[in-house]
């Protein structure tokens, strides 16, 4: 049995609201290579522990570990500067904007300001090399709902 390293660790993650206990002492460990599903019932926490590792919350009590070392997540800047990336249930897209405006939107600096040509480029590599089929110029509000759901995806892996 081969070891994987950990990416990520959760260890005793608890969160709350007011008197509401969103986690309560909850560990996870992601290793690299590796895909994970957390499955549970509605308001069972699992949106909740994924915003924390985004930056969206803050844990009450616990550590996050990424690569090993401990890390402070306050922000999704945080996140996104540790290469953590969250596609979230519920899309957030600009139904009138294409594919590629909607995956730069709110990027930092000059990036946010790629002409279209290069940006519809980097998202076609993007899309060849995980197999997707998407039209970077392509309106959110023309799209089904697996189109828009590969849309969030590409907007992770584009930053």
């Amino acid at each position: 049995m081969t070891c994987l390293a950990n990416a990520i660790e959760l260890r005793n993650i608890t969160k709350r609201f007011g008197q509401v206990v969103a986690n309560k002492s909850i560990s996870l460990e992601l290793h690299k290579g590796e895909i994970l599903s957390l499955l549970g019932e509605n308001g069972s926490g699992k949106t909740t522990l994924m915003n924390m590792l985004s930056g969206i919350y803050y844990p009450d009590e616990g550590q996050i570990f990424v690569d090993g070392k401990e890390v402070e997540i306050r922000s999704p800047k945080d996140a996104f500067d540790l290469h953590i990336g969250m596609i979230h249930q519920h899309f957030k897209l600009v139904d009138v904007f294409t594919a590629a405006e909607n995956i730069i939107l709110g990027l930092p600096g000059d990036k946010g300001k790629m002409d279209k040509t290069a940006v519809a480029k980097a998202v076609r590599e993007i899309a060849d090399r995980y197999g997707f089929d998407i039209d970077p110029n392509q309106k959110i509000y023309e799209m089904s709902v697996s189109q828009k759901q590969t849309v969030e995806i590409v907007k992770v892996l584009f930053r």
